[in-house]
């Protein structure tokens, strides 16, 4: 079920475009995405829920990964102005929700995160139609959508394919636009041009981009730089070269020692 937030979005949507044209010159987007000057609460609530967002996806916990989502709520409750970054990060949690339950194969759950990321992730979308990362990830859940849902290929394909095109079009320098479709890339078949080949191409690329990305404002996403180090290296294992793939894993733990996947990944090929 859609959660009581997003259906009173939803509900005022109407308004809300109404109120954007009125909004003074100081509130006008900045950059990608709806930059609205929130609450100090408000950013206090966003660094604890990412903070609690990477502790569980460091320590695969879902109820940790359910906490955040939780916190990334409570911004938007705390938040009296539609902002689509905050929006954003509630998808992002949905996201992380949706994989690890894909994983445990728990359908109920993904299922229930799937829906509610989309909810979230077309709210910011409405609120900033330029918001290319947005679609990237919209494009992410379709895909785990697909996955849980394999009789669902022939109408769903057609809109992940369409939402990673969107996002690349509005925003291709975006490395983690590149790194989710690098990521969808190594699980869709070579038959249809996926494969780990294939994901290199925009992994490698989102790898560059992240060596130089300098992200100051706390609102913006900043996460991804350990995840394409991390997707390379499976690629790179996964076509034998492992040579490759341990100097990948060894970086990525060099951006966070405490991720658990790298770890695990790491002592599998040396053993």
């Amino acid at each position: 079920m859609r959660s009581k937030t997003v259906k009173n979005a939803l509900r005022g949507r109407r308004a809300l475009a109404l109120a954007l044209l009125l909004l003074p010159a100081g509130f006008a987007p900045a950059g990608q995405a709806l930059v609205l000057a929130p609450d100090p609460a408000v950013l206090k609530t966003l660094a604890e829920a990412k903070a609690k967002l990477q502790a569980g996806i460091d320590d695969w916990d879902f109820a940790v990964m359910k906490g955040a989502r939780d916190l990334f709520r409570k911004c938007l409750v705390l938040e009296k102005k539609q902002n689509a970054f905050l929006w954003y990060y509630v998808g992002l949690a949905d996201y992380s929700l949706a994989t690890h339950a894909l994983a445990g194969e728990d359908a109920a759950a993904c299922d229930e995160a799937i829906l509610d990321g989309q909810d979230h992730l077309q709210a910011a979308i409405e609120i900033d139609p330029e918001f290319g990362e947005a679609a990237a990830l919209q494009g992410m859940l379709l895909g785990l959508e697909l996955a849980n849902h394999l009789e669902r290929a022939f109408t769903l394909g057609r809109r992940i394919f369409q939402s990673f095109d969107r996002a690349l079009e509005l925003d291709g320098d975006n490395p983690r636009v590149l790194l989710l479709r690098g990521i969808y890339q190594t699980y869709l078949p070579e038959a249809f041009g996926g494969g780990p080949e294939s994901a290199l191409d925009y992994l490698d690329k989102a790898i560059a981009l992240f060596e130089t990305e300098r992200i100051s404002d706390p609102l913006r996403p900043s996460w991804g730089r350990e995840e394409a180090l991390l997707n390379a290296a499976l690629a790179h294992k996964q076509m034998g070269r492992t040579a490759r793939a341990v100097e990948l894993l060894k970086k990525a733990l060099v951006v966070n020692p405490n991720s658990g996947r790298v770890r695990g990944e790491l002592a599998a090929i040396e053993k």
